[in-house]
């Protein structure tokens, strides 16, 4: 049954959403949502290209909904209608792929190994990156940078799936300023550092799917004293996600039974190289002496700074 614009406007939110803040506004309404306005939140976060050239017959279709459905939740939002949240979705598509410029294709730098399990894992890889890269926001970016350089402590928060990222990330951030926690959201004793949060600290969380409900918990600690919460999750709508200050998305699916990890690390691995240079010489100063305690004990095989 068709819905008339009146009737949808009169639903709509008086906060109507400016332009470029789709994404943000589902973010925001998502614990509010019916469970089928959530199926079309998801569906549009996680199929913007869809969106932007389907009919909303098509979308409502898909979803299994009637499209008038659909059309009052783009009112919800603030939109004018299905076509003013299209275009919407096509202004993000053609960011993400304008940013794209890499002149290898995945197909070039796979196809020899096309036909076999571990080439259609390392392409989808591939896939995950770019589709990373082309949806970061430099100004979101610079923002979590500035947060890790300047917090009194920093506390890294991973969950099991996320453990490994989460650990290179604390141990290379140690090398380039001081105050940092890595806090293991399942472990008790690792918790009482948390006790200290201040509205000063800042935490980094790594949550991916299943999404452990610890890795939340001590995210929502931070949030009640008033720290900063930067989450690196695979959605705006990951329960941390939508708490977090500042959401670095990174893609994480796989073609297997685990997630896969890549992306994430290519996020965690870009904001330390900000951090660095955010950091500048009191950085490198800290580095240059965790070098020389190193050698010093004679801790390692290969000896950095080695001409040969």
């Amino acid at each position: 049954m068709p819905i008339g614009k009146a009737e949808a406007k009169a639903k709509a939110p008086s906060h109507a959403v400016s332009s470029g803040d789709t994404i943000e506004e589902l973010r925001r309404q998502y614990d509010r949502l019916t469970q089928s306005q959530k199926r079309i939140a998801e569906y549009i976060i996680e199929h913007s290209q869809e969106v932007a050239f389907s009919t909303v017959d098509q979308m409502a279709e898909r979803l299994d909904v009637n499209p008038s459905t659909i059309v009052r939740f783009a009112y919800r939002l603030g939109l004018n209608g299905f076509t003013d949240l299209q275009e919407r979705m096509q202004e993000l598509v053609r960011g993400q792929l304008s940013r794209i410029s890499d002149p290898v294709s995945e197909s070039e730098a796979a196809g020899h190994l096309e036909g076999t399990s571990f080439g259609a894992s390392l392409s989808h890889d591939w896939q995950n990156l770019h589709h990373t890269i082309a949806g970061l926001d430099d100004a979101t970016f610079d923002h979590a940078i500035n947060a890790l350089a300047r917090a009194r402590r920093v506390y890294v928060v991973p969950e099991s799936s996320s453990f490994s990222v989460a650990h290179y990330f604390a141990r290379v951030l140690d090398r380039l300023r001081s105050n940092i926690s890595l806090v293991a959201s399942n472990d008790a004793f690792a918790l009482p550092p948390l006790i200290e949060v201040k509205g000063e600290d800042c935490l980094l969380a790594f949550t991916f799917p299943p999404y452990a409900k610890a890795t939340y918990q001590v995210a929502m600690w931070a949030k009640e004293n008033k720290a900063k919460v930067i989450a690196v999750t695979n959605s705006p709508i990951s329960a941390v996600g939508q708490i977090g200050d500042i959401v670095l998305l990174a893609d994480s699916t796989g073609i297997g039974a685990q997630n896969s990890l890549v992306a994430p690390m290519a996020v965690a691995n870009a904001l330390l190289n900000g951090v660095a240079a955010a950091k500048g010489t009191s950085a490198l100063k800290r580095y240059n002496r965790r070098d020389r305690l190193t050698h010093r004990w004679d801790a390692f095989l290969l000896k950095l700074g080695n001409s040969d």
